[in-house]
């Protein structure tokens, strides 16, 4: 029964359909492989107009689709952008939905001037000069590299780069960010004008020269200006934000200061949902007995409950300026290096409350 009408019939509709190649058309067309190949990349000017107008009616019919890795591999310059995201400690960076949603409107920009984004998970130098090599890319685009490795990163390659959240001094860098000192003394102030004077600050390693630096730093200061102190125990460090039993150890130790911290900015959307999780879990509730400030106006922001107050950062115009500045370094490679640095702003919610001098609520 294996070759009656039926089997026949889905094999047509399932069977994938056989690979058609260059040298398939060449055939067809009576043709040398080297003429089907200048009218798949467009030098007419090297074939008749009759012989090119019978070729590409073949390879329309015949479905022919070219193969874009190998057509940007074999060219000098490619239309590959590398889009290159550290991994710290082994984690998968992709996970973080503020890098997905990064990444996500950067390939839409690129798409948009007409390349191609090879996305490469990174951690060393290493890892980075071996996928610029491999791929043949055009542009590099990094996310989350220590300032301390830029000038190293410049060393592997000419070709035109751009980096997003780098604070490097390094000249020759064309960058985009954000005030991420503004975000911290935005947090502060807020806290503030709440009467908040016994407040926490919730984040990952503060690399050096690092973004959660700068948080830190205006967060500092503007509490210093209203004559508060950070103490050392106010300053929880999370190795990791994504590990479940890294974050829960910090949210019991966040629950531990119930009557002695009324609030803490917490430097990312997704740990400050997760701390609002935690901490009803312990009996803890948010507002009324810790406030929280979160960063990024991420949708998870508006999915908590409550909804959490944060200091936004506008993610698609981050992307767009960077891929903006790329795409002018890659028209005029001797053009001169960019660096923007765009504005943030605090979204009041639900996550704050108003205490009184005495610490309740007023």
């Amino acid at each position: 029964m294996k070759n009656t009408w039926y089997t026949r019939f889905i094999n047509l509709f399932w069977e994938e359909p056989p690979t058609i190649t260059l040298k398939d058309i060449a055939k067809e067309a009576n043709v040398s492989l080297m003429t089907v190949s200048n009218v798949v990349n467009g030098n007419l000017h090297k074939v008749s107009k009759e012989k090119a107008e019978e070729i590409k009616h073949i390879l329309e019919t015949r479905h022919y689709v070219q193969n874009a890795t190998a057509r940007s591999l074999a060219k000098a310059h490619s239309n590959i952008v590398a889009i290159m995201l550290r991994n710290v400690r082994g984690e998968n960076s992709m996970s973080s939905p503020h890098n997905a949603a990064l990444l996500g409107e950067i390939i839409q920009r690129l798409q948009f001037y007409g390349y191609y984004a090879m996305i490469n998970l990174v951690e060393t130098r290493e890892d980075i000069a071996r996928n610029l090599k491999s791929w043949n890319a055009r542009g590099a685009i990094f996310l989350g590299m220590l300032d301390n490795e830029i000038e190293q990163i410049y060393s592997l390659s000419s070709i035109p780069m751009v980096f997003i959240d780098s604070y490097s001094n390094v000249r020759q860098l064309s960058s985009v960010g954000i005030d991420d000192y503004k975000g911290g003394a935005l947090a502060a102030e807020y806290f503030w004008e709440k009467g908040h004077r016994s407040i926490a600050f919730v984040s990952p390693p503060d690399y050096e020269n690092s973004v959660i630096q700068h948080r830190l730093r205006g967060f500092l200061d503007t509490l210093e200006r209203h004559q508060i102190t950070l103490t050392a125990d106010h300053r929880l460090v999370l190795e990791s934000d994504v590990e479940p039993s890294v974050v829960e150890r910090a949210v019991q130790k966040l629950a531990s200061m119930r009557g002695r911290v009324t609030a803490a900015f917490v430097t990312s959307d997704q740990m400050a949902a997760s701390f609002v999780g935690g901490l009803y879990a312990t009996g803890i509730r948010v507002p009324e007995d810790i406030s929280i400030i979160g960063f990024d106006n991420m949708p998870i922001s508006r999915q908590t409950t409550p909804q959490l107050t944060t200091i936004e950062q506008n993610l698609s115009q981050k992307a767009s300026f960077a891929v903006d500045i790329l795409e002018r370094r890659l028209k005029t490679p001797s053009a001169p290096a960019e660096s923007r640095i765009l504005d943030v702003r605090l979204v009041e919610r639900a996550s704050v409350i108003r205490i009184g001098s005495n610490g309740k609520d007023k």
